[in-house]
């Protein structure tokens, strides 16, 4: 579970400037005021949909996340610079959970990017990919007036005189655990 959005945002970026050399600008929502420092890579969380519902209480969504590679079109082999740069973005985004509990990293597109007007004067590739993700607290509504607790055992060491064999889940397992 995450505490909020900037904690992925933040780990995204972390992330990518550690696996990404060579462009200086590495940011996600910067302001761009008359000039960025190039090649650039700007990261954002373009949309969110409902996710599989994990019945704790959790609210599970699937976030679109967006890197656009942005190179200088005067730049010698501009147009295979940009390509490189996004190509290398997909790299650094597989199977990657940037060290949170969010899902696995899935790419859905690479490819020229022509629709951010602030960016008109650059080449633009956009790389995008969603996280699976659970937000909010953990609630279970039901109060547990039962006084029993839930143990599991291994065969054979079960039953009357194994009772030090057995665990409870979401403990630590028991040295001997699983020893015939």
């Amino acid at each position: 579970m995450l505490d909020n959005l900037g904690q992925l945002h933040n780990a995204i970026v972390a992330g990518l400037r550690a696996k990404i050399e060579g462009a200086p600008t590495i940011d996600a929502y910067p302001v761009i005021e008359r000039r960025i420092v190039l090649p650039a890579v700007l990261i954002e969380l373009a949309q969110m949909e409902p996710g599989a519902d994990p019945g704790t209480g959790e609210t599970a969504l699937i976030g679109s996340f967006q890197a656009r590679a942005i190179v200088d079109p005067n730049a010698r082999n501009a147009d295979l610079a940009v390509r490189e740069l996004a190509a290398r973005i997909a790299v650094a985004i597989t199977h990657e959970t940037w060290g949170l509990d969010v899902g696995v990293a899935q790419l859905v597109q690479i490819g020229e990017d022509a629709f951010k007007p602030e960016l008109d004067s650059y080449l633009v590739w956009l790389v995008e990919w969603t996280h699976q993700f659970h937000l909010g607290r953990t609630a279970w509504p039901y109060p547990d007036d039962t006084g029993k607790t839930l143990v599991i055992g291994m065969y054979p060491a079960t039953g009357f005189g194994h009772e030090d064999d057995y665990m409870v889940p979401g403990e630590e397992l028991p040295a001997h655990w699983g020893e015939q």
